[in-house]
């Protein structure tokens, strides 16, 4: 199981995850968020990384076009997005092979509530189809990503296997709140998933992550 850590505000805490090999660190770029960081500054965090596929830039763009020109300028390629159609993300893979050699790997934050009906799953079968990853988080007043709230985990995983049935190449990350006693309490049932999303749930203040927090979940998933 793969793990990323959102929502990161200061470089020192880089340098502090990246030896716990946490596989992917997220950079907030919308202005909503508590964590937004501005672009000058994702930028100096992607260039300290040692790995170049581990930064992601977690956008809410107005078009496809607002995705290359952020991705072009900090040379992120792993791109979470909280908006957009299928249809808008099969056109921005499209036009990112005229704009760069690399590959834009695509994560799509999708809202759960604590019921889900047709249009939710809808919503989770076109998106499997263009996106590399969907990122399963709690949907709060229409809203996804810090809402500090677990999804009920069995509709996570009714939602994650309407995905794997479209697509079993489209990975599953379950986020939403999660901090070392739910993960403990849930560790029969994280197989589902394919890679797991700390944010809210493992700070001190927003932005602020609890690195031992973070190490004690490490733990906690090397055992599955």
């Amino acid at each position: 199981m793969k793990v990323k850590v959102c929502g990161i505000t200061k470089a020192e805490q880089i340098r502090k995850l990246e030896k716990l090999e946490i596989e992917y660190l997220g950079f907030i770029n919308i202005k909503r968020s508590k964590r937004f960081v501005e672009m000058d500054k994702i930028t100096s965090f992607e260039n300290q990384l040692s790995s170049k596929r581990m930064g992601t830039l977690v956008l809410e763009p107005s078009n496809p076009y607002d995705v290359i020109l952020k991705s072009n300028r900090t040379r992120i390629f792993n791109i979470q997005l909280h908006c957009l159609t299928p249809f808008h993300i099969k056109y921005l893979h499209w036009i990112n092979r005229y704009h760069n050699f690399e590959r834009m790997k695509i994560t799509k934050a999708i809202g759960l509530k604590d019921k889900n009906g047709k249009e939710k799953q809808h919503e989770l079968e076109n998106h499997a189809l263009y996106c590399d990853n969907i990122l399963l988080d709690y949907m709060k007043d229409g809203l996804t990503g810090g809402t500090n709230t677990h999804i009920p985990i069995d509709e996570a995983i009714r939602a994650r296997n309407i995905i794997k049935n479209i697509d079993g190449k489209t990975q599953v990350t379950l986020a939403g709140g999660l901090n070392y006693e739910y993960l403990e309490s849930i560790m029969d049932k994280l197989h589902y998933f394919d890679r797991i999303d700390l944010n809210s749930g493992v700070e001190d203040s927003p932005g602020i992550k609890n690195i031992k927090e973070v190490k004690r979940i490490m733990k906690l998933i090397d055992e599955i």
